[in-house]
């Protein structure tokens, strides 16, 4: 039996198959060639073809042939969470809470707003559930229920019940190294107005320096300019140490802009004289502007 050579994305679509598609190459292709809401960038209908034939050939499942047995039990753990999930539509004593979770999570919509409006409707009730779906790791992996999207959903549902409870744990989901799940979370931070800037604020200045540091700073300069974050953003640029770490500094330089004294602009030019390189460079840009 000659086995065919495959990728780590081979891999992933075998895995995704079996978890979204019951096992079905057909019905993963069909739902591919209508650019379903949880289709990957990655997997082509093409290379799904190719599988397909590849299995045929071999007249056995590849999954059971190719995947590694972690991998198996992550297609097993995914399967088993749908399972959860659609239980909760036999339970008669389910609460309505507990079927909007599942509704929101298994929908199939690009944007699903029935159920977003439908969980923003409960108000705080609702907080609890939607911070577990933010505290659940394996919602913002495409291999599970949900496609990853769910924490997105999550956060601008939150953002809609405006529950304060929800800063910290908003806070908490960024750095998924997920631009779209980041950018979700910055969005719903930012309409928690002043309550998050002064969370946000007190995470930036907090010591020691940690990713923390600068992911409060990238979603306060994602916020209108304020003179209280230039001040606590010039504070940190003036330790030397800080300024080393260069991704920190680049938001702190960003953050300086709404700097509204003389003195304090002044200060700000003192610090970039000492300097040389890329933050000299973007330090000089934010003063010529004031100019």
């Amino acid at each position: 039996m000659e086995i065919p050579l495959v990728d780590t994305i081979d891999l992933e679509i075998l895995m995704h198959r079996d978890v979204h598609f019951g096992g079905n190459f057909s019905i993963m292709l069909e739902y591919y060639e209508k650019d379903g809401a949880g289709a990957m960038p990655d997997f082509e209908s093409p290379r799904i073809k190719k599988l397909l034939m590849e299995e045929e050939k071999l007249g056995q499942n590849l999954s059971e042939v190719l995947l590694p047995e972690q991998a198996k039990e992550s297609v097993e753990e995914a399967k088993n969470m749908y399972l959860t999930l659609r239980d909760v539509y036999e339970d008669k004593k389910a609460k309505e809470l507990s079927i909007l979770i599942s509704d929101l999570i298994l929908s199939e919509e690009e944007y699903p707003e029935k159920e977003i409006k439908a969980l923003s409707a409960h108000g705080k009730a609702a907080v609890k559930s939607l911070v577990d779906l933010l505290h659940t790791d394996k919602l913002y992996d495409p291999l599970f229920p949900g496609y990853g999207r769910t924490p997105i959903f999550a956060a601008e549902i939150l953002s809609n019940i405006k529950d304060e409870k929800a800063i910290p744990p908003l806070f908490e989901a960024m750095g998924q190294e997920n631009f779209f799940t980041d950018e979700a979370m910055i969005m719903a931070l930012s309409s928690f107005g002043n309550t998050a800037r002064e969370f946000l604020i007190r995470r930036m200045v907090h010591q020691p320096i940690s990713r923390d540091n600068e992911h409060a700073a990238i979603v306060l300069t994602s916020m209108p300019e304020c003179s209280e974050v230039a001040n606590a953003c010039l504070n940190l640029l003036k330790d030397q140490d800080v300024r080393n770490n260069e991704s920190f500094a680049n938001y702190l330089i960003l953050g300086c802009s709404g700097l509204k004294s003389d003195v304090q602009k002044d200060e700000f030019k003192k610090i970039a004289k000492g300097l040389d390189g890329f933050i000299k460079f973007e330090m000089n840009l934010i003063a010529k502007a004031w100019d």
